[in-house]
């Protein structure tokens, strides 16, 4: 199985409202080379980065509307084991990724313990790559009903830069009355 096709049937695609702004990250990622989806191999690593991104996304949603936010952990290992990767292998990957810090002592909480440091590593890099104004209006757009004041259906990530480009003004506004959500992703999107 094509692992960049997995990545956004079976992830990106469970919250189709925030598929374009997944598909923009993933994209800008994939540029970057923070993340590697033709090698074999790297298939563990495609989908905590993916699934972290869900996290941010989920924990903006959180501080934003005051929703639930999941940690994803069952959602990392349930997508793996789709691609028929389980436990063991899992094991192996966190092992050699030192930087973690995973115990190996209990597989759940190393799981959490790789989602968290994916997690952190993902909202560097996408700080790398845009602005925190930029990132909150990319999320902002992505998150909100905007039924009421706009046409809400992105065709794709360009039509969706579009939409964020032509609304600035709008968006600032929104900033000011959230400002306690800038200042998060302003210091990184820490979750």
């Amino acid at each position: 199985m094509n692992i960049e096709n997995f990545i956004f049937e079976a992830i990106f695609d469970e919250q189709q409202q925030y598929r374009v702004f997944y598909e923009l990250m993933w994209k800008q990622f994939t540029e970057s080379g923070f993340v590697i989806t033709d090698e074999a191999g790297y298939e563990i690593d495609c989908v905590f980065k993916a699934v972290a991104l869900q996290n941010i996304v989920g924990e903006f949603v959180y501080r934003l509307y005051d929703s639930v936010n999941e940690t994803g952990l069952e959602d990392v290992i349930d997508y793996l084991s789709k691609l028929g990767i389980y436990e063991d292998d899992i094991k192996e990957y966190m092992t050699n990724v030192p930087d973690a810090l995973c115990s190996a002592e209990d597989f759940e909480a190393d799981v959490k313990t790789m989602l968290d440091y994916w997690t952190e590593l993902a909202a560097e890099k996408m700080l790398d790559e845009f602005s925190a104004d930029d990132l909150f209006d990319l999320m902002f757009t992505a998150t909100y009903d905007f039924e009421q004041d706009f046409t809400f259906d992105f065709e794709d990530t360009d039509e969706f830069r579009a939409f964020v480009d032509a609304n600035t003004d709008k968006l600032d506004l929104y900033k000011a009355e959230f400002p306690a959500v800038m200042n998060w992703v302003e210091q990184g999107m820490v979750c």
